[in-house]
């Protein structure tokens, strides 16, 4: 614990927010046959009754994956497993989008699902909050499905890993 008279950390704000360990996820979005997806490490659930789950994650304002969900009005989120992180690192910095026909998904109707992934949460877009750096996007779950035999992959100090029990 840190006491009012020490100094609490010469890390920045950033440095700090990296030590906050999180899943790892995939947002994607069909438009024009191809996948156009993103890495997010927002993503929350905001209500668990089966009748209506919902959940909501963030983007940067104006990103182009936002603006395709917004017109499109249907996404998947799938949470990369342990064995993912060569996706985690692709969807992070490349923007160029996927053919359906890649082998790394699969589609049926308006979803994408990340072949391998834990989980799969194909949603309907509810709403979109205009916040000021970044929006943030409430979906409804439409559909859902996961692996409890696979473990997910964990984003934490910049780095990719996995969750140890203790």
């Amino acid at each position: 614990m840190f006491s009012s008279k020490e100094k609490r950390s010469t890390l920045n704000f950033r440095d700090i927010m990296s030590l906050v360990p999180t899943s790892v996820s995939v947002v994607s979005c069909v438009s024009n046959k191809r996948i156009y997806s993103c890495t997010i490490s927002s993503l929350v659930s905001v209500n668990i009754e089966e009748d209506n789950p919902e959940i909501v994650f963030v983007l940067k304002k104006n990103s182009y994956i936002g603006k395709l969900i917004s017109k499109e009005s249907f996404f998947t989120v799938s949470v990369l497993s342990i064995d993912q992180p060569s996706f985690a690192r692709k969807y992070g910095s490349n923007r160029e989008p996927d053919l359906i026909s890649d082998n790394n998904w699969g589609v049926s109707n308006q979803f994408s699902h990340l072949n391998g992934a834990r989980i799969f949460l194909d949603c309907k877009l509810v709403k979109i909050y205009d916040s000021h750096q970044a929006d943030i996007y409430v979906g409804s779950v439409v559909e859902y499905a996961a692996s409890k035999n696979q473990k997910s992959l964990i984003y934490d100090e910049r780095t990719y890993g996995k969750f140890e029990s203790i």
